[in-house]
């Protein structure tokens, strides 16, 4: 079996800010607003990913 891991993107809000979408394995999308920067959103993704990814579920 294949396991899959979650999918991290540093996206651009229309108008001003960033947000993180990640995909889960089973489809969901689940949503994190709040970031000033790409910069912001790119360094949250590197020091959460890990984890997010070695439960691969979302959070509840």
């Amino acid at each position: 079996m294949i396991e899959q891991r979650p999918a991290f993107m540093a996206c651009k809000n229309p108008g001003t800010g960033w947000r993180i979408d990640i995909l889960w394995a089973d489809g969901e999308t689940e949503v994190i607003k709040g970031f000033v920067t790409e910069h912001d959103a790119t360094k949250w993704i590197s020091e959460h990913s890990v984890a997010c990814q070695e439960s691969a579920s979302p959070p509840r």
